[in-house]
């Protein structure tokens, strides 16, 4: 089970690096119109095709394992942009990515060797109930308010982390028990599957609003290191998935999980997009100068 879990996963992956290309091309580079509508129609069909297959592989193999696989989009996703949208992969880019891909990989080494069986309870459920609704309501705040890309992109990351849990916890139940395994939860299942569909409808339209802050690249890497940190932490909390964790193991998990970061804040220092974004910046602010200065000159010889 555990082979077609990354089977499925890495096709997940393809489709969140093509989805996510098309819905931030639709966004930040098309006019509204007819090809913008379609275009992201489509990425937002293999969105939900990532979903399902994500779905899946989340009821099939551990969530440490699964979920860290997106970061394979990384490589898709430069891969899309080198062939259909002329992106150069200078070097300080191609280290980002891979500063990124060596931290969440050593994260998943190290969280697989500790992963157990999900302990499900009323009292864990009602607690991710909880920091589902919270979080909802944090990323309908980020959307609407004046947050920059990055700060957009990790709260998206806790979100979807948050609702990769949530449903791992279902889809694990229901694999592991069939239909009655959700029984013990009762009423609490119908709530959480709400609350599920309400996180992922406020990081939806959040990370929407990141495509048109910022290069699609950062946006993955961001949700690739994020959200399987977040759904490893959520684990071993409220479900004792990752019980047994030495001191050593601890420290390796967050050393990996800096890594990662670094590699995101590579990728949205060095991305070509935010380094041309800059460059008319510079220009600007030198042709200011420079007619200031030519101002000055012209005063002083009037005065003169």
């Amino acid at each position: 089970m555990i082979i077609t879990a990354i089977v499925l996963a890495t096709a997940a992956a393809l489709c969140l690096a093509l989805g996510t290309h098309l819905q931030r091309h639709a966004v930040a580079a098309l006019p509204p119109g007819l090809r913008r509508r379609s275009t992201w129609v489509a990425g937002l069909g293999l969105m939900g095709l990532v979903t399902v297959l994500n779905v899946i592989a989340l009821g099939l193999g551990p969530v440490s394992i699964v979920q860290p696989i997106g970061a394979v989009s990384l490589v898709f996703a430069a891969l899309i942009s080198r062939r259909f949208f002329g992106l150069r992969l200078a070097a300080p880019m191609l280290a980002g990515i891979a500063v990124t891909l060596v931290g969440i990989f050593a994260f998943v080494a190290t969280s697989a060797r500790f992963s157990h069986e999900l302990v499900v309870s009323e009292q864990s459920v009602t607690w991710l109930l909880a920091v589902l609704v919270a979080l909802s309501l944090f990323a309908g705040a980020f959307s609407i308010g004046s947050a920059g890309h990055i700060p957009r992109v990790v709260m998206t990351g806790i979100v979807f982390g948050t609702v990769a849990a949530a449903v791992h916890v279902l889809a694990r139940s229901v694999i592991v028990a069939g239909l009655p395994g959700l029984v013990p939860l009762g009423v609490r299942w119908w709530i959480l599957l709400g609350a599920v569909g309400l996180a992922s409808v406020a990081g939806f339209w959040l990370v929407q609003t990141a495509y048109a802050r910022g290069p699609a690249e950062t946006v993955l890497a961001g949700l690739t290191v994020i959200d399987p940190i977040v759904t490893v932490i959520i684990g071993a909390a409220f479900f004792g998935e990752y019980t047994g964790l030495t001191a050593a193991a601890t420290a390796g998990l967050l050393a990996s999980a800096a890594v990662g970061a670094g590699g995101v804040w590579m990728l949205s220092r060095f991305h070509p997009t935010v380094l041309a974004s800059r460059t008319p910046t510079a220009e600007a602010s030198v042709s200011i100068t420079e007619a200031s200065a030519a101002s000055e000159t012209l005063q002083q010889g009037t005065r003169s």
